[in-house]
């Protein structure tokens, strides 16, 4: 028996009917010397797109002391509630927290400080780097509660009463039943853990399901007169009304680091899922002229795919992996540095606007690696738009767990295929 397999594609079909000066070579180049990178403390990361934030303190070995928060627009749960006769306002109002989970177990208790914004949240835009969202901050809040000394690693959920700072109930009732003018008289809250030390970060649900309290939400509380069937006037029942955050109100986890501790050592990059800590890269302006070349010199390169292979720290330690975000994502200023503003690149995204595979970014459990499709980032590089590139975690699939990226061994890799365009 004879058995014979190909083991090369023959690339040579057609060629006798093209000419030579119009064929098209496919190249590959390593462009490991194109780039540096570094680890950078952010202080915002928009969560409008998953149902969770963050909230708490904690001492970490790597990133030293984290304080984490979130601001958000919460609106009514309905615009067709019909209060009973009489009722003239809200008697109180208390902020429920719902925990999914935690990432540290120290159960010091912290205390918890809410502020209503006084400035809009704006659900187009992603905000990074500083002047941002915790910049701002202190000067578009008004404080609405005291420290509330419940929230440790065990706690469930946590309630907190707020104030009537500037007729906050007043405002609330008298717009519950209209859409146009709600968020012109409440921007929404920011609440975030006060200063101390230990703790823990943890995960709160924003996003309302089903019952009225899985999910964090305002709930207002107010009494009532009414009749019963026996012609009895009961009076001082008391009932509640309930505002939520949903899947496309604006969210943003704001963050404060020493950020001292955040330079560690040359030879590993970091990253901190939903923790405001980031990897940039930033790309040679010198090494991509040098390639392309400039003036009448220059030469025409049509990018097919641009790889940034990125190799993990713990590449003996397969129960490390267990903590590392199961997804990277990339994010490419937007506008001026000036603003903080950035978005997510292309490729992060299919036509219909979702998370798209095409981007990947998966950890490689094999390989020890991420692998990032940053086609269209380096496509733009080439045309000279040289911007730097944020690399986090994956917000859906991290929590404040750390990612150690190699630096030194096997340093992260470029991978560039090509097409020169000749005339």
């Amino acid at each position: 028996m004879l058995a014979q397999a190909c083991i090369e594609m023959d690339k040579t079909v057609g060629e006798d009917f093209i000419p030579p000066n119009q064929q098209l070579q496919l190249y590959m180049r390593d462009a490991t010397g194109f780039f540096t990178m570094q680890t950078v403390a952010l202080d915002s990361m928009s969560t409008s797109n998953f149902n969770a934030a963050v909230l708490g303190r904690m001492d970490d070995p790597r990133f030293g002391k984290t304080t984490a928060g979130f601001a958000v627009q919460l609106l009514p749960a309905t615009y067709t509630h019909t209060f009973e006769e009489g009722v003239t306002g809200f008697d109180s109002v208390v902020l429920i927290l719902g925990f999914s989970s935690t990432y540290g177990s120290d159960k010091t208790p912290m205390d918890v400080e809410v502020y209503e914004l006084s400035a809009d949240l704006s659900e187009s835009e992603t905000y990074y780097g500083t002047p941002s969202v915790a910049e701002s901050l202190s000067n578009m809040a008004t404080n609405l509660a005291v420290g509330v000394d419940s929230i440790n690693a065990a706690s469930v959920t946590a309630r907190i009463k707020l104030t009537d700072n500037n007729n906050l109930f007043s405002r609330l009732f008298s717009h519950t039943n209209n859409a146009d003018s709600f968020l012109t008289n409440f921007k929404g809250v920011y609440v975030r853990a006060g200063s101390g030390a230990g703790g823990s970060i943890k995960s709160v649900s924003m996003v309302n399901t089903s019952s009225e309290y899985a999910a964090s939400a305002l709930v207002a509380f107010y009494h009532y007169t009414y009749t019963d069937p026996n012609d009895e006037v009961v009076k001082d029942s008391v009932t509640s009304f309930t505002f939520h955050s949903f899947s496309a109100t604006p969210r943003f986890n704001v963050f404060w680091h020493d950020s001292s501790l955040l330079q560690g050592a040359a030879d590993m990059l970091y990253m901190q899922g939903l923790a405001g800590v980031a990897t940039q890269m930033t790309i040679s302006k010198d090494s991509v002229e040098a390639w392309t070349g400039i003036g009448d010199k220059e030469k025409h390169y049509a990018i097919s795919r641009a790889e940034l292979v990125l190799h993990v720290v713990d590449t003996s330690d397969y129960a490390a992996l267990d903590m590392y975000s199961t997804q990277l994502q990339c994010i490419v200023e937007a506008s001026s540095r000036e603003n903080g503003k950035y978005a997510a690149i292309w490729d992060m995204y299919a036509s219909d606007g979702s998370f798209s595979s095409s981007f990947d970014g998966a950890l490689n459990r094999s390989l020890m690696q991420y692998s990032l499709n940053i086609t269209h980032y380096f496509n733009d590089v080439v045309k000279g738009n040289i911007r730097p590139l944020l690399i986090v975690p994956y917000a859906y699939t991290s929590d404040a767990r750390s990612v150690l990226i190699d630096n030194k061994n096997v340093k992260p890799r470029l991978k560039i295929t090509y097409v020169e365009i000749k005339d």
